[in-house]
């Protein structure tokens, strides 16, 4: 079952006994388990009707005892379990749980990587509602940001998602905060009413424009704009951006114009490069016309390139800014009539 299927069952007052969570995304198990503490219990009784255990710290007869308790003042009682994979032999207390349980306590069982083949999780495969609560894939983000969008009668560009989710990534807990930040900055007067979220918003509001300039670096190097690449660069490391991050961004830069070089040389058209690469309309044109500017060889060895920056900045003697600006340099000094001659030697490699 999905987390949002188990929402609505809930909200519907539809409870199973025991519940399995179990994934990757402490963002939805943390979610879920928000939710079921407000509507399985009344706040009022919470202190008598609510139990709350840590894996490690569970004596299974003690839950069980519990469990079979009728809830106080409550027409039910909740019990949660969070990290249950560390839940040591429970004697087949939960086993024989499982095969009876009460009417009126929901016992919910958290783990992110439970092992399947013991005891506890077999009788719970078998006995309870499992809920998937995996990290979302890649693709999946922007729909996951309509959604929370909708919440708010937010509507985000095409554009504006990408934004989002180029600079955020899969961190739901950081995209919600966003989300919210957006949310306080452009609501006013017409607030019950849904409001359009262009990119330009975005990047006016998520980390004061950083975003702006990381993009702008991407397009500078790809087309060996040295100076501007440069002065972009000293701006994102003086604002605090993490160095790692630029260089992430840079890398799947090549990433995407091997991807798409591949493509156009091979004849595909303009949509079917846009499905495989997932850019806006605005910033597709913009990367066609760079991509112009870069052979297949080239492109892998901007790759390459970054691929050895990256060890560099994980642990290598130079500074992380030596490391940014020397792959820099060396990114947008290569020529088409330079590169690869034999005997061409990069800035940047020349230290390794």
């Amino acid at each position: 079952m999905t987390p949002q299927e188990t929402i609505r069952n809930i909200d519907k007052g539809n409870f199973s006994p025991c519940y399995l969570l179990s994934g990757e995304e402490p963002f939805l198990i943390q979610g879920l388990l928000r939710h079921f503490r407000e509507k399985v219990v009344d706040p009022a009784a919470s202190d008598f009707n609510l139990d709350q255990f840590r894996g490690e710290a569970v004596r299974p007869e003690e839950v069980v005892l519990i469990a079979q308790t009728f809830p106080l003042s409550s027409p039910r009682r909740l019990i949660i379990i969070q990290d249950a994979d560390r839940i040591k032999d429970d004697m087949g207390c939960f086993s024989a749980y499982l095969n009876h349980p009460s009417e009126t306590t929901v016992l919910v069982f958290s783990a992110a990587k439970p092992d399947m083949r013991k005891k506890l999780f077999v009788g719970l495969k078998k006995k309870a509602t499992v809920v998937n609560c995996a990290r979302l894939r890649e693709r999946e983000i922007p729909a996951w940001i309509i959604q929370e969008g909708r919440k708010k009668r937010l509507r985000f560009s095409e554009e504006a998602l990408w934004y989002i989710k180029e600079r955020l990534g899969n961190n739901l807990f950081l995209i919600q905060q966003e989300i919210e930040k957006i949310f306080l900055t452009v609501t006013g007067e017409d607030q019950d009413k849904e409001i359009m979220i262009s990119g330009k918003t975005v990047l006016a509001i998520i980390g004061s424009g950083k975003s702006h300039s990381i993009f702008e670096l991407t397009r500078a190097v790809s087309d060996r704009n040295c100076g501007k690449a440069l002065r972009l660069l000293a701006d994102l490391l003086a604002e605090g951006e993490h160095p790692l991050f630029i260089l992430t961004m840079l890398t799947r830069q090549w990433r995407m114009m091997a991807a798409a070089k591949e493509m156009v040389d091979s004849g595909a058209s303009v949509s079917t490069v846009r499905g495989k690469i997932r850019l806006p309309p605005s910033l597709l044109s913009p990367f066609l016309q760079q991509l112009k500017k870069w052979r297949s060889d080239e492109i892998q060895w901007a790759f390459q390139l970054s691929l050895a920056a990256d060890s560099q900045l994980k642990g290598g003697p130079l500074s992380p800014s030596f490391v940014l600006e020397a792959i820099v340099l060396d990114l947008c000094r290569t020529t088409q009539a330079a590169y690869p001659k034999e005997g061409y030697a990069p800035q940047f490699q020349a230290f390794f």
